[in-house]
């Protein structure tokens, strides 16, 4: 009964690809992250720079704002490296509800793949938490960032390839 509410309480939920309209809203969750736990983002760009990023940069295969009841509650992300590597930011008070679970098989059925990877700062300790709770095993470890992969092979039904 529980997982059936929660299952419908995610039907509005929807991936929109970031645009213009998204940049002040992707510069204030920037202002929310945690520069200890994020290993990729260790200072504020400016607004300008930031807004070059999103605008000119193209940095992401697929780059997602995640629309739950009608609201940007975050935004998720996959770049084809050696295979297909995740990132995603939730605004912190949606961060426990379950909806980056819901972001991320939807980003699965967007680009297809046999593997997904997921890199953490080891001191980002719920990150890690939540990629193991999806699934995904540690493979590597550094100084400044761990390896998690998810076998998704059992799950291919055709393989997503870079246009």
């Amino acid at each position: 009964m529980i997982l059936e509410r929660k299952t419908k309480m995610f039907d509005a939920m929807k991936l929109k690809k970031v645009s213009e309209d998204d940049i002040e809203f992707l510069y204030d969750m920037l202002k929310e992250r945690d520069s200890i736990e994020n290993y990729l983002h260790k200072e504020m760009p400016t607004y300008e720079d930031h807004t070059k990023f999103v605008m000119e940069s193209n940095p992401y295969d697929g780059w997602y704002i995640i629309i739950f009841d009608s609201k940007r509650v975050g935004h998720i992300n996959i770049v084809h490296k050696d295979n297909y590597e995740i990132g995603w930011f939730i605004k912190k008070e949606f961060q426990t509800s379950g909806i980056v679970v819901k972001a991320f098989e939807m980003l699965k059925k967007l680009h297809k793949s046999p593997i997904y990877t997921g890199k953490n700062n080891p001191k980002n300790i719920r990150a890690n938490r939540f990629l193991e709770k999806l699934g995904f095993k540690l493979t590597e470890t550094f100084s400044d960032h761990l390896v998690y992969e998810l076998d998704n092979s059992a799950n291919m039904n055709e393989i997503y390839t870079k246009n």
